[in-house]
């Protein structure tokens, strides 16, 4: 079967796979200028979904900073690692999210209900953790120099190859999406999916860095990086915002 090992500088994430038929995703996200990018610069995702029997798979995702490097290879394997959770998929959006919220609810109320005084005081512990990594952030940020503030990119590799260096200025995202989808019933061949994209926040644009060949044996390195220069994007959509 098509999986995909993950690693994280070095370090083994998971080989994720789906089996024969399905969809295998993993997505590597780099955000800027937002309330999320206070706490961390980015994450990387991975899930898929396998055709018989039908079900949603998640592996274990991570938040990542400046200086992580994700790696990702191409693989044809015969086993894989188990996911993190299973959902099946007859469920629909709605009922998945609805037994998400119970799970989280049985999992505070409980300790809650067995240690309120306890669960109070840890609840104050994170929240002033919290408090307290925003403002680090925030006065990181504010005293670095002007022209040191729209260095958030990404260093994408193909085989020690490079493809491109993305990023937006100021306040945006960029994405990172490796795809590859098992053969159909209709006669669809099985196929991969690799782009580079991201956001624009300030003028609503959409960004493509492009869409480069994937195949079995392949080696994708993605770097959180600080970058003076970023690549200028192969594509543009959308309209600026009225002012």
């Amino acid at each position: 079967m098509i999986a995909f090992r993950v690693s994280v500088n070095g370090a083994k994430v998971c080989t994720a796979g789906v089996g024969p038929t399905g969809v295998l995703t993993i997505m590597v996200t780099r955000v800027a200028g937002s309330p999320e990018a206070l706490l961390g610069d980015g994450d990387v995702r991975i899930c898929g979904m396998a055709s018989e029997p039908r079900e949603f798979f998640l592996w274990p995702s991570r938040a990542l900073r400046v200086g992580d490097e994700i790696g990702i290879e191409v693989l044809d394997v015969d086993t894989v690692d188990p996911p993190l959770k299973r959902m099946p998929g007859a469920e629909s959006y709605r009922d998945t999210l609805l037994r998400q919220v119970r799970t989280a609810l049985g999992a505070f109320a409980g300790p809650m209900l067995r240690d309120p005084r306890g669960q109070l005081a840890t609840i104050s512990r994170s929240a002033r953790g919290l408090l307290s990594r925003t403002a680090s952030a925030m006065a990181r940020r504010a005293l670095r120099p002007p022209g040191a503030r729209a260095e958030r990119a990404v260093l994408v590799e193909l085989n020690s190859r490079r493809v491109c260096v993305a990023g937006v200025p100021r306040r945006g995202h960029v994405m990172s999406l490796i795809t590859w989808a098992g053969p159909t019933g209709s006669g669809v061949p099985s196929h991969f999916w690799f782009s580079v994209y991201g956001r624009d926040a300030r003028t609503d644009e959409c960004l493509d860095w492009g869409r480069p060949a994937l195949a079995v044996g392949d080696h994708i390195s993605i770097r959180f990086a600080r970058s003076r220069e970023h690549d200028a994007p192969a594509r543009r959509r959308g309209r600026p915002l009225a002012r």
